[in-house]
């Protein structure tokens, strides 16, 4: 027998519903935040004018303060349901997921401990309604079977729940869960609100099932009474066929949101090759309905590029009996390209031993070309970065990971593939005279809520010294916690060396205004030359007024044995200085012999070369002679004759 509680009907305040049963446990899809308060003010409003308790659980972007605002204008006297506690708004984590976890028997136990106090205090029942906006991917198998369970929960309870969805984040597969897992399905449709009735096949056909069954033990109970056994018959033809026209609709329903969804259907016996497609399967493969389909039609449409993987993925099926997912081309017949998502699950052998396969096909075109053009945005990005040698750089605050991307890589002189970021890789490379003032940095950088910049060095593993400029930018959170550090990193180490530069040459021009003595300036000179070359080491050699020897004039990083030994060094053809070092042209480029008295000279014994750099008799005070400098480059760059 039907009990009186579970067909007694509860007005739902939504029209497209009308009356709904205790037990009832249906969901719905939304759009809009405007569309989601339409309809739960409504559904709470009936609860509330109906003696029934009601909680309402938000998520964000809707917030209690917004659900209070919207019940107040459209419930008269709803500060005095507040007062008398007929209604709860609370937030969904502190529902769902009470310590940060989703606990499914937790959440059950809480529905039903409201519905003893509910009942204690005299109410009808429960009306409730939670907002899943909050629910991450990672726990939406757990959220499924308590969706699965809470069909059973509510059953034959004062408890009607309704769970709503944002359509926004929502696949195609997480639909059909959604759809699988409630009684039936609220979404609008072309401005308008419908039902799609799913879980209620089930229902329906027990239903009919036990419907039977009761007819036939009465007939057998009461074949005295046969007036009423065929009035008690039409009653039971007159639910049958009512159940029958619900699983048309409910068939209707899921065929209009396949075709929303582009999402098709299909199954597969794998055994005698027969398919069954749904509608959009067909407008899918863009095939008509009357063709029948078959392993050969499929590969007829798969782009011919991707024939032999499919061909490969359908025998392993086969062979295997395992669930496969899927993604492939479609060329069709006007040359046009699709992609497609296909997942098929194998289901139990029937009487024959035949073996079939249901599942989904989805069109993932629009998917695919959004993600291509999203790679092509990388790309010009990433170019654009080498070109200016700007890289990025993220860095979670919470779990530590980093983020770099390609140019940041470079900069650092380390390889993607194998080098995944870490706080040391950074500060192994950093200048060892900067290291200490990044470190205290770095532990300030976390509570930091303004964007930053910071100037230092890296040494890279060949001994190049890099100059680097540093901006970060902080991401909080809505409680104004840093979570995230992102930033941008810019090699600036031409900069540095041209601005280095300018800035050497103002000065030696300054000092050669002012008159300043010729060792100060030579000085001054050469250091600004070794500033631009890492292990650059530099002389200036002074012409004597014999225009056959040259003369000492600056070499501030050479040892005193290099400046006695040059000084004086005749010009010219053939050996001079015992035979220490030999011209090799008259141009003015000498080569230090090996064992000469310039072994002093550091480079690891290499030779040192002298080439001409300037020749400006104004810029030496001293009439006499004329200003001729002269640098000194190891034997690896050699400068060619001139």
């Amino acid at each position: 027998m039907v009990t009186a509680m579970t067909t007694e009907m509860r007005k739902t305040g939504i029209d497209v519903v009308g009356d709904m049963p205790w037990g009832a446990h249906f969901c719905l899809f939304y759009e809009t935040q405007a569309d989601l308060l339409e309809t739960l003010v409504s559904y709470c409003k009936a609860g509330l004018e109906s003696q029934e308790f009601c909680l309402w659980v938000v998520a964000e972007p809707l917030t209690k303060e917004d659900a209070r605002r919207a019940l107040e204008r459209a419930v008269p006297d709803f500060d005095q349901y507040l007062v008398d506690q007929s209604i709860e708004i609370i937030p969904a984590r502190e529902w769902y997921l009470q310590d940060g976890t989703f606990d499914l028997k937790r959440v059950v136990r809480g529905w039903n401990e409201k519905l003893a106090r509910a009942s204690a205090r005299g109410y009808a029942g429960v009306r409730v309604t939670g907002d899943t906006a909050w629910l991450e991917k990672k726990n939406w198998k757990d959220f499924c079977e308590y969706e699965d369970s809470l069909n059973q929960a509510v059953a034959n309870q004062r408890l009607a729940v309704l769970c709503t969805y944002p359509l926004a984040k929502c696949g195609a597969a997480e639909i059909l869960d959604v759809v699988r897992t409630h009684q039936f399905a609220v979404t609008k449709r072309r401005g308008d609100w419908d039902v799609i009735e799913t879980a209620g096949h089930k229902q329906a056909k027990a239903e009919i099932k036990r419907l039977n069954e009761e007819l036939e033990q009465r007939v057998i109970e009461r074949t005295s009474q046969l007036t009423a056994v065929n009035r008690e018959l039409t009653n039971e033809v007159v639910q049958r066929q009512r159940a029958e026209q619900a699983l048309l609709r409910s068939e209707t329903y899921l065929a209009e949101a396949q075709r929303v969804s582009h999402t098709g259907s299909f199954g597969w016996s794998v055994f005698s090759g027969h398919i069954v497609w749904s509608d959009e399967t067909f407008r899918i493969l863009e095939f008509d309905p009357a063709v029948t389909p078959t392993v050969e039609l499929i590969l007829q449409r798969t782009h011919p590029e991707d024939r032999a993987f499919v061909q490969e993925t359908l025998d392993q099926a086969a062979r295997d009996r395992e669930p496969f997912d899927v993604e492939h081309r479609l060329m069709m017949p006007e040359g046009s390209v699709k992609y497609v998502r296909v997942v098929g699950h194998p289901s139990n052998k029937d009487e024959s031993g035949n073996f079939e396969f249901v599942g989904a096909v989805t069109d993932i075109t629009d998917r695919k070309r959004a993600e291509d053009a999203l790679r092509r945005s990388e790309g010009y990005l990433a170019e654009a970065q080498r070109l200016t040698q700007s890289g990025s750089w993220a860095w979670n605050v919470r779990t530590d990971a980093r983020f770099w991307s390609q140019e940041t890589f470079r900069i650092f002189g380390h390889d993607p593939d194998k080098v995944k970021p870490t706080w040391s890789d950074i500060l192994e490379r950093v200048h060892p005279e900067d290291r200490p003032a990044i470190m205290q940095r770095a532990e300030r950088e976390s509570t930091l809520k303004d964007d930053s910049e910071v100037d230092f060095r890296i040494v890279l593993p060949d001994g190049r010294i890099k100059h680097l400029h540093s901006i970060a930018h902080p991401v909080m959170d809505e409680s104004g916690e840093t979570t995230e550090i992102v930033g941008t990193l810019m090699d600036v180490t031409e900069r540095m060396r041209a601005e280095a530069l300018r800035d050497g040459e103002s000065h030696i021009l300054e000092m050669i205004a002012r008159d300043a003595r010729l060792e100060e300036t030579l000085e001054n000179l050469v250091r600004v030359v070794e500033a631009q070359f890492a292990g650059l080491l530099c002389s200036v050699l002074l012409l004597d007024e014999d225009g056959q020897h040259v003369r000492h004039g600056a070499a501030p990083s050479l040892p005193e044995a290099y400046t006695k030994a040059i000084d004086g060094m005749s010009i010219g053809q053939g050996r001079i200085m015992r035979d220490r070092y030999v011209p090799e042209r008259t141009c003015g480029r000498y080569r230090h012999s090996p064992g000469s008295a310039l072994g002093g000279v550091p480079r690891r014994g290499k030779a040192p070369w002298v080439s001409c750099l300037l020749v400006h008799s104004h810029t030496c005070p001293f009439r006499q002679s004329a200003g001729l400098i002269r640098h000194v480059l190891p034997r690896t760059a050699q400068p060619e004759s001139s």
